[in-house]
């Protein structure tokens, strides 16, 4: 187990407290949010936060040639990334342009043959075919050859994308909220966010009905929370309005697939997304092919569904499999190698390259240190790896200062994407770790996790008001994080400590307040094996977490779900 800190507020003097409001209201001025106005905004159903997509920089123009593309009757193609957000960007436009043209394809590159964003060969493959107008989705941004050689072909090219810019930058017209001299009010849309925004000029433009951007809400949200970009300002109002739309079950291939996980039943929210439903869609173009994604949400066919929902269940499968496989073997070798290093550059031994950034999120989260899994590519002596960073490093700005060393590269402040000649690894674990010290020495608690509490409170306080008041700061994700809140002194008994689960690796723990003697009922999921030799000794805990209402045979119950706990 890595190291902890707990940041507590102190607004809340749980001693007066007067009623769950004042809890609400604690957490949003944390946030900054203070004003009325402001206050009514986050908590509204229908929230207004948008923006003018024409103030995006070249936004006129790239209108203005994709319409002319279309009137022309000319063969425009979309071209995406094999995640979710790149599946989702793609069926987004495929969509929306299929109001306007029947001259429309896509193109979505196979990960392990041809990796991340454009490549030179799937350019020249799309020009056999006809294209004239290639529109990239969720990727581009760095790809100034394969731009050059789309243009030279006699192809036109616009890039759409949300990742970091370099200093070189492709000869083509960029949507991009992140250029530097944009106006832009916001700058963390994700990549399919990018595309609906176009998607709202070109409405506008051609004053189309205003439903052909309600249809496609569903697939924004979708892509808003699986590629993890902050849940704040205008992502928070797509969100709310998508998982609105994606509630309505009006999307034939998504309503097969949750009713296939077994989530039919339930209000689908940002966690149902993130942890259920977005790894299917990434499993596909992890193990296989990620038009399989792209037809799902496309389709309305219902054989074809049926097959592609069974596909991506399978794969999924699959993908777990893998997945499993590979941690095993990183954990080992960082027990026994890499231990001591502040950031860990793992080998993963021909894991399969679909994977390795989940292991790398994974091992992360173990350690709580940034973490790079490369794996073999299909090129003799070229690794590919997939980053993840922790909260106070910005891994992007951090490989950037080894870009010496990569073929390619590209990412963000929190995960990245790389191929590497084999030769260099250790070159590169040495220069990372190095960086790493430094930014220990710089700011001591980099690498303690800092678990940041909204309020103590006691158990008496956890009811089913504060359970639907928190509900209204929904959806939760990177940047609206989940309230948590401290519960002290809380007396448990051995008896009281209980393990659940097929492999007993949950914890179930029933507790009394020191003070008041108020009752709680806590779990701990996936927390026995790190927790269980400490409780056997401990009389009095405290916990880190939030309350959830429990439904068992008709009857209510709260429950506290533990992130942490310390005697």
């Amino acid at each position: 187990m890595f190291q902890t800190s707990w940041e507590v507020n102190e607004d809340i003097d749980c001693k007066n407290l007067k009623d769950e409001k004042e809890i609400i209201h604690s957490i949003l001025r944390k946030k900054g949010i203070t004003n009325k106005e402001e206050v009514e905004e986050f908590l509204s159903l229908k929230p207004q936060k948008t923006y003018d997509p024409f103030l995006m920089k070249n936004m006129k123009e790239i209108v203005e040639k994709i319409i002319y593309f279309i009137k022309e009757k000319k063969s425009i193609w979309i071209y995406g990334d094999y995640d979710v957000d790149g599946i989702s960007s793609i069926s987004l436009l495929v969509e929306f342009f299929s109001h306007f043209t029947n001259n429309l394809q896509y193109y979505i590159p196979l990960r392990e043959e041809e990796g991340y964003g454009l490549n030179c060969d799937a350019i020249k493959e799309i020009h056999q075919q006809g294209a004239e107008l290639i529109i990239t989705v969720d990727c581009g941004a760095t790809s100034v050859e394969e731009v050059n050689l789309a243009k030279s072909l006699g192809m036109d090219i616009i890039v759409t994308d949300h990742h970091n810019l370099s200093d070189r930058i492709p000869d083509c017209l960029i949507l991009s909220p992140k250029q530097k001299d944009s106006i832009y009010p916001f700058s963390y849309l994700c990549g399919c966010g990018v595309a609906f925004k176009l998607a709202q000029a070109i409405q506008k433009t051609l004053h189309a009905p205003k439903k052909y951007l309600a249809d496609v809400l569903d697939i924004v949200a979708l892509a808003t929370v699986a590629d993890v970009v902050p849940l704040i300002d205008e992502n928070r109002t797509l969100l709310k309005y998508g998982l609105r739309a994606i509630n309505s079950m009006k999307r034939p291939g998504l309503r097969r697939l949750i009713e296939e996980v077994r989530l039919l039943d339930k209000e689908i929210t940002s966690g149902h997304i993130g942890f259920v439903l977005a790894p299917h869609f990434n499993a596909s173009g992890r193990i296989d092919d990620a038009k399989a994604g792209v037809k799902l949400l496309l389709s309305k066919d219902p054989k074809e569904i049926e097959k592609l929902v069974k596909h991506l269940v399978d794969c999924n499968h699959e993908r777990k499999k893998i997945q499993e496989k590979g941690l095993e073997i990183c954990k080992e070798k960082v027990e026994k190698e890499y231990k001591e290093d502040l950031f860990l550059v793992v080998d993963s031994e021909k894991t399969h390259e679909g994977v390795i950034g989940i292991v790398a999120g994974r091992i992360r989260d173990l350690y709580y240190k940034p973490t790079l899994i490369v794996t073999d590519s299909h090129e003799e002596g070229i690794l590919k790896g997939s980053g993840r960073s922790i909260e106070d490093m910005d891994i992007y700005e951090e490989m950037k200062k080894c870009s010496d060393l990569f073929l390619k590269f590209g990412g963000h402040k929190n995960a990245c994407g790389f191929s590497i000649e084999t030769s260099k690894l250790g070159l590169l674990r040495e220069r990372l770790n190095m960086q790493a010290i430094e930014l220990q020495k710089k700011s001591p608690m980099a690498f303690i996790k800092r678990i940041k509490v909204d309020a103590t409170l006691n158990p008496s306080h956890m009811t089913e008001e504060l359970v639907d008041l928190l509900k209204k700061l929904e959806p939760f994700g990177m940047g609206n994080e989940r309230p948590y809140f401290l519960l002290t002194d809380i007396e448990v008994k051995n008896k009281d400590q209980v393990t659940m689960g097929k492999n007993n690796e949950h914890l179930r723990i029933k507790g009394t307040h020191f003070n008041d003697h108020s009752k709680i009922t806590a779990i701990g999921f996936s927390m026995a094996e790190n927790y269980k030799e400490g409780l056997k000794s401990a009389d009095i805990l405290n916990l880190v977490g939030y309350p959830k209402i429990n439904e068992w045979n008709g009857c209510k119950s709260i429950q506290f779900m533990i992130l942490d706990m310390k005697e």
